[in-house]
Formats: C-alpha cells, structure tokens, sequence
C-alpha cells in the first residue's frame, strides 16, 4: 500500500528499515522470535507490553557489527518492573549508522568526478514506553518515539507511536507490537518528507515439557507483516502484503547457561549466553546470502 502526498512528500518503501533491525542478543540467537518472549530491558524495543513481567529493574547495552563492518548497531535500555501504581516504564535509544559514503566533485583538469572526502550516516531512535496488566485481557502498552536521520547534507525528523499486547498461560505466551501505528513521517531539512508505514509482529512461544533436571527449552515463531508492497524483498508476499519469518529454539541450563539457534527471515542465527549474579551477557551472529555475517554482543545488569 503506497500512499502519493503530492509532489513535497514521498511514501517510500523501507524508510524505517534502519530502526526495525532488532536488538539484543538473546533476540538475534533467536531469530529475532522475540515479540512473545519473556521479558528483559530489550522488550522496550520488542515489545513494551511484555515489561509487566519483569520483576526487577534492568539496563541492556548492545553493540553489534552488522553486514561484517558495513554498519554499526549500538542501544542501550533502562526497563523498570511494575510499581504500586501497576504501570511499568522505561526508555531507550539505538543508533545504526556508519562510514565510507565518498562525496565526489566534477575534477575540471580531467573533466571526470573524483571523491572529495568522506561522510557519515546514521539513524537514531530515542522512545519513552508505559505499559500496565489487565484483569482479564493481559497487558497493553505504548511506546512514543523520536527517529532522526543524519545523511550527508540532509537531517530529518520524525515522530511515532508503537502499541503492543502481550499475554501467558502456564507455558505459553503471545504478543502483537504495531510499530509506527500512527504512521511516522520523516521531515527532512529539504522540504522533502518519507512516510513510515505501520507495520505488525505478532507471534508465540511455548516451553516445552521438562526433560532433565533445571533444563528449560522454548520454541518461538513470529510473523513479521508489512503493508507497503515490498514483494520479493521479504519472504512471503501477495499484493501489498508481505511477510517474513522469525524462527527460533533456546536451551537454558538452570537459568545460568543458554544455548539459542534460530532462522531469521531465512538466514540462520546462532547464539549463547551465561547469567551471573546481577550479570547476564549474550551473544550472536547471523549469517547472510550476500553479505558478511551480523555479530550482536549484548549486556544485561540488573539493578536489584
């Protein structure tokens, strides 16, 4: 679905691709099936709703190197468990951004172009999130965002909304997030504008039945849908529908070692992770048919 708003403004396919790269790597060992999951200081990005079951406060800092050097990925999160009021809260931040962008001139003595210097790029987000339990129908949240992009010449802004549910019973779990409900739309320092469209991931996990002594296993899947006509660059599509895939298996021992395999739109994701004390830290790296793979490194510290 793609919308004309004259000639100022632009509808454009993957304008929010920079801020839905995932967080977390927990998340990415999973495949990224992380919108149901249990919560940590990541699910202000996944899914805030899912913050009601935390039960102390906790910051997440990531670093990741995406595509082998072609990007940086950096976030960091605070997430706080429900008060006596029964609201949680949090906030958070990612940059993804890099280096390398040659800005070239017309050299006059060659009547060729030739690379003036180089610049930078980045996309920031910075999102406050609230969310509070139900009696009957599970938890519900909103996050506000701020995005920002840097490109070399031209600074847009924008503002959005995210809605999230989630949900448990005994050993499973659900959750629905809609990003940039509301629509985003990036107002450039040109006059020029981008819309980001809404897009939904919903899915589930389910712990399996116990088969040795303080061994957990959870089976995640999450269904990734765009409305904006992406086509073949996504898994599945038909019209302006299209899906992809997150898939993921982890194996905790005891609550302190993880083991975590999984399929990210395809690409396989493999991960590991140990929880010490007030200390968690998890690991990652995905693979890719074209591009050199994706390491995530991720630090939980919990406050209490």
């Amino acid at each position: 679905m793609v919308i004309c708003l004259a000639t100022a403004s632009q509808a454009t396919k993957f304008a929010g691709e920079p801020y839905y790269v995932g967080v977390g790597g927990r998340a990415l060992g999973r495949g990224g099936a992380f919108v149901a999951s249990l919560p940590d200081a990541s699910s202000m990005y996944w899914n805030v709703a899912a913050t009601t079951a935390l039960v102390r406060p906790e910051i997440i800092a990531q670093h990741a190197e995406a595509f082998g050097s072609l990007l940086n990925h950096d976030f960091v999160a605070l997430a706080m468990p429900p008060g006596l009021s029964g609201w949680t809260w949090g906030v958070c931040g990612s940059y993804v951004g890099g280096s390398g962008i040659q800005l070239t001139v017309y050299d006059s003595t060659t009547g060729r172009p030739k690379v003036e210097r180089e610049a930078r790029h980045g996309d920031w987000s910075f999102a406050f999130g609230l969310a509070r339990q139900s009696a009957h129908w599970g938890s519900w949240g909103l996050a506000v965002k701020t995005v920002v992009r840097d490109l070399p010449g031209n600074a847009a802004y924008g503002l959005g909304l995210d809605l999230a549910w989630w949900n448990r019973w005994n050993r499973l779990r659900a959750g629905i997030k809609v990003a940039d409900a509301t629509t985003t739309f990036l107002s450039y320092d040109s006059g020029r504008k981008e819309t980001i469209f809404p897009h939904v991931n919903w899915g589930g996990e389910a712990d399996l039945p116990q088969w040795a002594a303080g061994l957990r296993t959870t089976l995640a899947a999450e269904a990734e849908t765009y409305f904006e006509g992406r086509k073949a660059a996504d898994q599945f599509w038909s019209g302006s529908i299209s899906v992809d895939l997150h898939l993921g298996l982890e194996v905790g021992w005891r609550e302190q070692l993880f083991a975590r395999v999984g399929s990210d739109a395809g690409r396989l994701a493999i991960g590991a992770g140990f929880a010490v004390g007030r200390w968690a830290l998890d690991g990652a790296i995905t693979d890719h048919e074209f591009l050199d793979s994706t390491y995530r490194l991720s630090l939980r510290v919990f406050l209490k």
